[in-house]
C-alpha cells in the first residue's frame, strides 16, 4: 500500500465520509487495527493522519509526519479587529482572580471550555494542573459560526455548525456568503504569514459586533461538519508534512 492516510479506530462520520470520498483516488484510507498504532511495515507509507489530536500525535511520531498547526499562543496575538473581543494566554493559575470569562485548554483538554463566572468553577479544579496553558477571553454571543478548510490562504470548502444557539449545517445565505469571503480575504492580508499552508479557521458573527475570527484548529483532527469530504480530505492531507 502506498499514499496511506491513517484513520483513527474510532468511527465517526467524518472518517466514514473521508473514506467514501477518497474511493477512486489516489490515497489509501485505512484504520490499521483497535490499537492506536501502525504496524511497522507500513509506517514509511503513511503520508497522513485524521482522528483525534492525541491519535494523531501518536502516529505522527511512528511514522515522522510533521502536523501543522498554528503557535500554541497565536490566537491571542491577532488584533481585535478580526477578534471583536480580548483574549489572553497564559497559565491557567494567572487568571484565578479573573470572572464571567470564557476559558479554553490549549493542550489536550484538561477541562471543558465554557463561560465561568469564577475559574474555580471548572469541574474538578482542585485536580486541574494550574500550570496548563489556556486561552481566556470576553463572554460574547455567537449568532453563527462557520468552518473553514483553508489551504494556501484559500477556503476550500466551508459549512455552517451553528445559528441561533443551535446546532445548524444548513448553509449560509447569498449575503452571508458574500460577507464571510470578504472577512476572510481582509483576515488572511494581514495573517497569511502566522498561518500554516493548511489549516481549518472557525468564523462567526457575534451579537452586536458582527463577522470575527472564531479560532484555528489542526485539519488532522477537526470536523467536517457539511463540508465537501473530498475537499477537506485534500486540505487534511497537506496539514501533514513527511520527514
Amino acid at each position: 500500500m502506498k499514499n496511506i492516510v491513517a484513520l483513527s479506530p474510532v468511527f465517526t462520520e467524518d472518517s466514514i465520509n473521508l473514506k467514501h470520498a477518497s474511493i477512486g483516488s489516489d490515497y489509501n484510507l485505512n484504520r490499521f487495527n483497535l490499537k492506536w498504532d501502525v504496524p511497522e511495515e507500513f509506517r514509511n507509507d503513511v503520508i497522513a493522519v485524521y482522528g483525534e489530536d492525541i491519535y494523531a500525535e501518536i502516529v505522527s511520531s511512528q511514522c515522522d509526519l510533521a502536523l501543522l498547526k498554528t503557535e500554541d499562543n497565536w490566537l491571542s496575538n491577532i488584533s481585535e479587529k478580526f477578534t471583536k473581543r480580548n483574549i489572553q494566554y497564559g497559565q491557567l493559575e494567572q487568571f484565578i482572580n479573573h470572572q464571567n470569562v470564557f476559558i479554553k485548554c490549549s493542550d489536550f483538554k484538561n477541562f471543558k471550555a465554557g463561560v465561568y463566572e469564577r475559574v474555580s468553577d471548572i469541574k474538578g479544579f482542585d485536580s486541574v494542573d494550574k500550570e496548563s496553558m489556556a486561552f481566556i477571553s470576553d463572554v460574547v454571543e455567537w449568532l453563527l459560526e462557520v468552518r473553514c478548510f483553508v489551504l494556501n490562504g484559500k477556503i476550500e470548502t466551508y459549512s455552517t455548525y451553528w445559528r441561533d444557539n443551535q446546532f445548524d449545517t444548513n448553509g449560509l445565505s447569498d449575503s452571508e456568503e458574500i460577507e464571510l469571503f470578504s472577512f476572510f480575504e481582509s483576515f488572511v492580508k494581514d495573517n497569511l504569514d502566522s498561518l500554516p499552508t493548511s489549516i481549518v479557521l472557525d468564523f462567526g458573527i457575534i451579537k452586536d459586533n458582527g463577522w470575527a475570527l472564531i479560532e484555528a484548529n489542526p485539519a488532522w483532527c477537526s470536523g467536517l461538519y457539511a463540508c465537501n469530504a473530498k475537499k477537506a480530505l485534500d486540505v487534511i492531507i497537506k496539514s501533514c508534512i513527511k520527514n
